[in-house]
């Protein structure tokens, strides 16, 4: 974390669970959220700024998240989740 004023490294945060995507604060400002990709799938995972130990707060069994998004009062969360499809097609000229 930067301070705004001054422009100078306040903390470090080190990842507790590998990240993969954007992160966010989350909206009491108490932690970061960020997916976390196991065996093909992700979840969304708080960690905590205050040192102690992180949670996850997504429960997701398929798909990957792309984004996602507080509303403006903290109740809900947006996510635009999905996956990627990819076809390998070899075509050879038979004379």
């Amino acid at each position: 974390m930067v301070e705004t004023a001054g422009g100078k490294g306040v903390k470090t945060v080190d990842f507790e669970r590998t990240r993969f995507g954007l992160i966010h604060f989350s909206r009491d400002g108490k932690g970061i959220v960020y997916p976390v990709r196991e065996n093909g799938v992700d979840n969304l995972w708080m960690q905590l700024l205050d040192g102690s130990k992180g949670k996850q707060i997504t429960d997701f069994t398929s798909e990957h998240i792309f984004d996602f998004h507080w509303s403006p009062d903290g109740k809900q969360l947006a996510l635009v989740r999905g996956h990627t499809d990819a076809d390998v097609v070899l075509i050879r000229d038979q004379k």
